[in-house]
């Protein structure tokens, strides 16, 4: 058996049917382990000819986690969620691909992590292994044990364009997920102090919920975990990317967001949120060519050059935002034929903001005069 899917869920059934229909054809068994769910979850597992396990909740992800990969079967895992799809492709190719990948111990795939979002790389197809284990309350990893596996195997831990997921939880109500969640999340950060990903959800839970303070209080404790480390690690830029676009989207343009973001830019190169944050506080200090430069760079990226920043990004960040500012500063420079072209970069990325076209006329009538 080459593939087998685990999933956990509990009260998923409205989201279930789609993520097991997405991967008929794909996987040769579906493992679903049930944490105790009111609804007709296990039914509609059972429907798809899903091996059904039970575990009841502990207030820990690792434990059913890692109870499917005890049911599982197959040569490899695909871990996905009921709120996840893997998109349509040609399914017995992508078979083939993964039965190829002998030297491979896992596979990084493409995960989307909301609509209209680019998508970023994530451990998700792994060769089965008893001592491939997830660890963590919650956000619990399975990286640690992959690489230790792939060390002592002789394995390569690879990118692939085998598949891509599409994650669509956050297209519905989350009140029930942060009240479930919120407790876990600072039990762990109790167990662990110094893992700076609870810092940042528990700051988003807080900040879904209208408790703007609490959120921002509790990215700044993260960032100062952060800062006492003499090395940088992965999920430190959501700190600073999160904590500073939600200033930035609330307008607070002063030197303290100027601060955030010099900082950010010294610790992360290249990323597109922080570049175009900068860029808008270059443009309302009046540097308009220094803002134009970093918008220029935004709107030249492809997207495996996007991916390889390691973040997923709003796509306006890449597209519509850049191209409206950067004909703003265009405009501001009286380069009226450039701000009329970047204008219309943006009006063709959202023809439904007619601020758009109405910039994209004026620049053209400036140009023309």
């Amino acid at each position: 058996m080459l593939l087998s899917a685990a999933i956990i869920v509990r009260d998923e059934a409205e989201h279930l049917d789609a993520c097991l229909q997405s991967l008929h054809g794909l996987v040769d068994e579906i493992v679903v382990v049930d944490t105790g769910s009111s609804d007709d979850s296990v039914a509609v597992a059972q429907r798809h000819g899903a091996l059904v396990g039970h575990e009841p909740w502990q207030g820990d992800f690792a434990t059913p986690r890692n109870r499917s990969l005890d049911l599982a079967s197959g040569e490899w895992i695909l871990y996905v969620d009921a709120d996840e799809r893997v998109r349509p492709g040609d399914q017995p190719e992508r078979r083939r691909r993964i039965a190829a990948a002998t030297d491979h111990a896992a596979l990084r795939v493409p995960l989307v992590p909301r609509v209209g979002w680019t998508p970023y790389v994530e451990y998700r197809l792994w060769r089965h292994r008893p001592e491939v284990r997830f660890g963590g309350r919650m956000h619990e990893s399975i990286v640690a044990s992959i690489h230790a596996a792939a060390t002592r195997e002789g394995q390569l831990v690879g990118v692939s364009d085998v598949l891509t997921i599409d994650h669509l939880g956050y297209e519905h109500d989350q009140l029930r997920k942060h009240a479930r969640d919120e407790p876990i999340l600072l039990a762990a950060l109790a167990e662990h102090p110094t893992r700076v990903y609870y810092y940042d959800h528990l700051a988003r839970i807080y900040q879904a919920l209208g408790r703007g303070d609490e959120a921002v209080a509790m990215w700044m404790r993260g960032i100062e975990v952060a800062r006492a480390r003499d090395r940088l690690d992965h999920d430190d830029r959501l700190l600073w990317i999160n904590l500073i676009w939600h200033r930035f989207v609330r307008r607070e343009l002063d030197d303290d967001l100027a601060a955030l973001v010099r900082e950010a830019l010294e610790r992360f190169e290249g990323l597109p949120a922080l570049e175009l944050v900068a860029a808008q506080l270059e443009f309302v200090a009046g540097d308009h060519e220094h803002a134009a430069r970093r918008v220029e760079w935004i709107t030249r990226l492809s997207m495996d050059e996007v991916i390889a920043t390691g973040s997923s990004y709003d796509s306006r960040v890449l597209d519509e935002w850049p191209w409206n500012l950067l004909g703003l500063c265009r405009f501001a420079l009286g380069e009226w034929s450039a701000a009329a072209d970047a204008f219309a970069e943006a009006e063709r990325a959202a023809p439904e903001v007619p601020a758009y076209a109405v910039r994209r006329r004026l620049a053209q009538a400036r140009a023309g005069a």
